[in-house]
């Protein structure tokens, strides 16, 4: 009842089978929110998914909070596990439901009597006969643990008894840290919605449900409006029959055949084609006094129900109403208890290196080769200076940043590699730097074509992809932070003969695209929809022909100006209200013509900008940038040399 309520109504679409001799549904009714309490674990092509199993009863609260208040509670829910145990991460449960990721460490129920420990639950998806064999092979390895012998004294009930010669609490703290006595679990709430893989969080998931069972309750009804309206059809037909019961009996017997007596009276009576049917099959026993009164306490009854699923199918409150009896209906048959008791223990951290905060800038060349150099090396000069010497290697990224920021790197196969930037060995502005390789598990065949840097304090949700062709992707940001940081993820989808132009964070900032041949779009970003990790994005500018996306930027500030930085060794400052937001995929505004822009960004006078050249490199402050229309020329910022790439520090 609680996945196939009424599926005889056709409250869900049906579909051939493969022998297409037979239909089955392509989704389940499902008042029970199976996904949310079972849980699930699963692959698919690149996309894994593990859902959490919860208790029915809270889970159903939850539900109904939702469709009473509209609110969503993500802070009065935690997983419960069939198998019990203790959760002991109580204070991280509920970033799972806010981003659709998250872990959930739990322990075993253990107790200690004198110098024995008892273990009476156990993780979600362990078993008891390897779980002793893991602690026997952890006291084989580990000369000191303290322990003597574990017996298996289980029988329905779990009751494992670890026998200690040291104190059982110190033994039992390293059997949490090297066994499954402790196991984490990591939350990655991905589901088919719509046929679409897509990352869910509580609220995600709640309108989907509530959406797809209403949808099931109209389908329903809908069901029952036609049988009603068909019956009642036939009860008006036979009630008035019954009124010339006489004469219609002798139209009959006068009739050559019953089909001719259903024409003539459809003529003569103008009943439909249903009723005269009904009629001529009609028992004589119908024709009784008590016969006639039953009819007409159907027909109150049906117009009565016809009136009521009527004022259900205009009525979303009777909807939402149904759906909360049902709900309640199933939690009173099903519903039990929570399993698997919840706390908060601050876990002793590990020893990590402290690493001091340093703002830097990371270059990595296009021969692969990466180095951090210190911001404060960069001394302020005069615009159209000589500047100093750089490397002899072509710069393939340049990103400002500090040492505890992590870097993100993208390569050519459509994957993210993540670096702490203090891994970075430093160098100085002519020096080589390393090879990238030597940092990151990379392929041979990969090559690394983007980087960009995730700042620890950011207050960023999502994480902008803009290809060189013109497509931007928008995905979650949590996507791409919980992966290890030297092993490589799949990114992005790019389509032959694309790359990434820039990778960038936002919350809902409006975007400024600009190309290569002096182009500029202004767009909202909110209105773009997130999608996964694995996909290629949205078409936003048109390219005229030859031409390719230089940057994407954020507008964070509607104070700043936009610096743009020419091939030419030119440069100017362009009032941001010169940009006006336009509909994404058009052409957009011209802001230079015959210059190729060599790279931009968004200043205000207090910042500088790091300039390399083909041989020199430059530090000015945006003062000395002038200050002109959008499609002024500008003035030369570096003394004979061209302008490879920028940054601002």
């Amino acid at each position: 009842d609680g996945m196939l309520l009424n599926i005889n109504k056709n409250n869900v679409p049906m579909k051939k089978n493969f022998s297409e001799d037979d239909e089955w549904p392509v989704v389940l009714p499902a008042i029970f929110p199976r996904l949310m309490v079972n849980g699930c674990q699963g692959i698919g092509s690149t996309i894994a998914n593990v859902w959490l199993p919860h208790c029915f009863t809270e889970v159903a609260a939850v539900i109904e909070k939702y469709l009473t208040t509209g609110k969503i509670d993500c802070d009065n829910l935690t997983p419960s596990f069939p198998s019990g145990g203790i959760i002991i991460n109580k204070n991280d449960i509920s970033n799972i439901y806010k981003t659709g990721k998250g872990k959930v460490i739990v322990r075993a129920k253990t107790q200690i009597k004198g110098k024995n420990i008892i273990i009476t639950e156990i993780p979600y998806q362990i078993y008891v006969e390897p779980l002793i064999e893991e602690i026997k092979k952890y006291a084989i390895k580990q000369e000191d643990s303290g322990i003597e012998n574990v017996i298996n004294k289980s029988t329905k009930d779990i009751n494992i008894e670890i026998e200690c010669s040291k104190e059982p609490e110190i033994v039992l703290k390293e059997l949490f840290a090297n066994t499954d006595l402790q196991k984490t679990y990591n939350a990655n709430q991905f589901a088919l919605a719509n046929g679409i893989p897509v990352l869910l969080t509580l609220a995600d998931y709640l309108k989907i449900y509530v959406s797809h069972n209403i949808e099931c309750i109209v389908r329903e009804k809908q069901f029952d409006l036609n049988k009603a309206q068909e019956r009642k059809e036939i009860v008006d037909g036979l009630l008035k029959a019954l009124e010339d019961i006489d004469n219609i009996i002798k139209l009959i017997k006068e009739s050559e055949s019953a089909v001719t007596a259903k024409a003539q009276l459809q003529i003569r009576y103008e009943f439909s084609e249903p009723q005269a049917r009904a009629i001529v099959d009609m028992k004589l026993g119908k024709l009784a006094g008590l016969e006639k009164i039953e009819l007409q306490k159907e027909c109150a009854d049906l117009t009565k129900a016809i009136k009521d699923i009527k004022a259900l199918l205009n009525s979303e409150e009777q909807q939402e109403q149904l759906l909360r009896t049902r709900l309640g209906e199933l939690v009173k048959k099903y519903g039990d208890a929570r399993r698997t008791e919840v706390i908060q223990i601050d876990l002793e951290p590990k020893e990590e290196k402290v690493v001091e905060p340093e703002d830097c800038v990371v270059i990595m060349s296009q021969s692969g080769n990466i180095k951090r150099v210190p911001t404060s090396s960069f001394k302020v000069q005069k615009r159209n200076g000589k500047g100093n010497k750089t490397g002899d290697d072509a710069t393939l990224g340049l990103i400002s940043t500090n040492t505890i920021d992590t870097l993100m790197l993208f390569t050519n196969l459509g994957k993210m590699y993540r670096l702490l930037v203090n891994n970075i060995p430093e160098g100085t502005s002519t020096s080589k730097g390393i090879n990238i390789a030597n940092l990151i598990k990379i392929e041979p065949s990969e090559k690394v074509i983007a980087i960009t840097s995730l700042y620890h304090k950011t207050n960023a949700e999502y994480v902008i992809f803009i290809t060189k062709k013109g497509l931007l992707k928008k995905t979650k940001i949590s996507e791409y932070t919980s992966l290890k940081k030297n092993t490589g993820i799949a990114a992005i989808k790019l389509k032959e003969g694309d790359s990434i132009a820039n990778v960038t964070f936002v919350k809902d900032e409006d975007f400024l695209l600009i190309t290569k041949q002096g182009m500029s779009i202004r767009f909202e970003s909110k209105d773009i929809n997130a999608i996964g990790r694995v996909t290629s994005g949205v078409r936003v500018i048109k390219l005229s022909e030859g031409d390719e996306v230089l940057v994407g930027l954020p507008i964070h500030k509607e104070t700043d100006e936009l610096a743009v930085f020419f091939q030419s060794g030119f440069a100017k400052k362009v009032p941001l209200a010169e940009f006006p937001v336009q509909n994404r995929d058009g052409k957009g505004l011209m802001l230079a013509k015959n210059s190729e822009i060599a790279g931009a960004a968004f200043v205000s006078d207090n910042d500088n900008i790091l300039i390399i050249g083909e041989t020199n490199s430059i530090c000015i402050s945006c003062i000395d940038i002038p200050f002109v229309s959008r499609t002024s020329v500008g003035s030369a910022m570096i003394k004979n040399n061209k302008i490879k790439s920028v940054v601002k520090l």
